[in-house]
């Protein structure tokens, strides 16, 4: 049997958990008893996790990240103290070739690093769900998710590939520790911020868009209106200074002018882009890594540095300079003390940094 998709196994295994039951009736496509703890008694419903089931099963309910039906679940799941975390269905192996994958991934400035003690380790990280509503003639809508690490705030550009690859499990398949997070309000900045980098473009081209429709119609207003004053002036300048007619003329022009300004105050406000930016929900998963402690060694001393290894990617995490902070895959010892990246080792003493 395959295994399931992230948000699909994820969605199963919280159901079965709080005492619901899902059985399949095509992949991707479930008829469920869904627990109702207000009620007493489940209620039945089928829910899909590919868009294209849609046409096959129309009274099914679509379950995404930003699904109402996945929400629920959620706030079930956390409200019962049952289903609280989300650990991706993969493992790590603390293993000696392990170690020297590790080592291969980075850079050592006029050192070597040799690895002392490996442990697996939970690293939490939280997906980001937020809502743009962009305004202007027309309402449109986007959905964007941001996944960063809740320990150091990395983004995690590659999450949903590795969703659909390993899947969700609501248990962990191994109790290791887990990494110690960062206070949730550094987190929603980081996600945030994120989410203003990525709309900087999509802003960009809408904003383009209704800067050329508005000129547009604003030189079809302009045009109309200036073909009505033209009307109104050409027989008013054969008119006496003091004809009655002229002041009849001349209000109507001055309508006509009053009109216009009105017409293009409307359109600037028209084509006026804004957007709105909501949080749907935060979800937590829980991401294998393996943590090995080890030394480097140089002709400048020694210094413990930490390295991370990432099963999912296969590779090495950056390391953090004992300086700057930084991330980086090229480390050295510097004079001061320390393992650091190579601007701090060219730049002179710098204080190292609080842990």
């Amino acid at each position: 049997m395959s295994e399931r998709g992230g948000v699909e196994a994820f969605t199963v295994a919280a159901l079965e958990l709080l005492g619901g039951i899902a059985e399949p009736q095509a992949p991707g496509l479930y008829t469920v008893l869904w627990p109702d703890p207000v009620a007493g008694e489940p209620a039945v419903r089928q829910l899909a996790f590919d868009p294209e089931l849609m046409d096959e099963a129309p009274d099914a309910e679509l379950v995404s990240f930003a699904s109402p039906a996945l929400e629920h679940l959620l706030q079930q799941a956390t409200a019962s103290g049952r289903v609280a975390r989300a650990y991706l269905h993969a493992g790590a192996n603390a293993s000696r070739s392990t170690a020297e994958r590790l080592a291969r991934a980075y850079r050592f400035l006029e050192s070597a690093w040799t690895p002392q003690h490996g442990r697996p380790w939970w690293v939490p990280a939280g997906v980001f769900l937020f809502r743009v509503r962009y305004l202007s003639d027309a309402r449109e809508e986007d959905l964007v998710e941001v996944a960063i690490t809740l320990t150091d705030g990395r983004l995690l550009r590659r999450l949903g590939e590795v969703l659909d690859r390993h899947g969700l499990v609501a248990e962990p398949l191994e109790a290791w520790p887990m990494m110690a997070e960062r206070p949730a309000g550094e987190a929603y900045a980081g996600a945030r911020h994120e989410l203003e980098q990525r709309l900087l473009a999509p802003l960009g081209l809408r904003r383009r868009e209704l800067e050329s429709r508005l000129g547009r119609e604003s030189g079809r207003a302009q045009a109309y209106y200036a073909e009505l004053i033209r009307e109104r002036e050409e027989p008013r300048a054969a008119l006496p200074p003091d004809s009655p007619e002229r002041v009849q003329v001349d209000s109507k022009l001055l309508a006509i002018r009053r009109e216009r300004e009105g017409r293009l105050a409307e359109l600037r406000a028209k084509y006026r882009l804004s957007a709105d930016v909501s949080l749907l929900s935060v979800l937590r998963l829980y991401l294998p890594r393996v943590v090995f402690t080890g030394t480097l060694a140089g002709k400048r001393g020694r210094a413990e540095l930490t390295l991370c290894w990432d099963p999912i990617a296969q590779t090495g995490e950056p390391a953090r300079c004992s300086r700057c902070d930084g991330l980086t895959y090229e480390v050295g010892l510097h004079r001061g003390g320390g393992a650091a990246c190579p601007r701090c080792l060219d730049g002179g003493d710098r204080s190292p940094r609080r842990p």
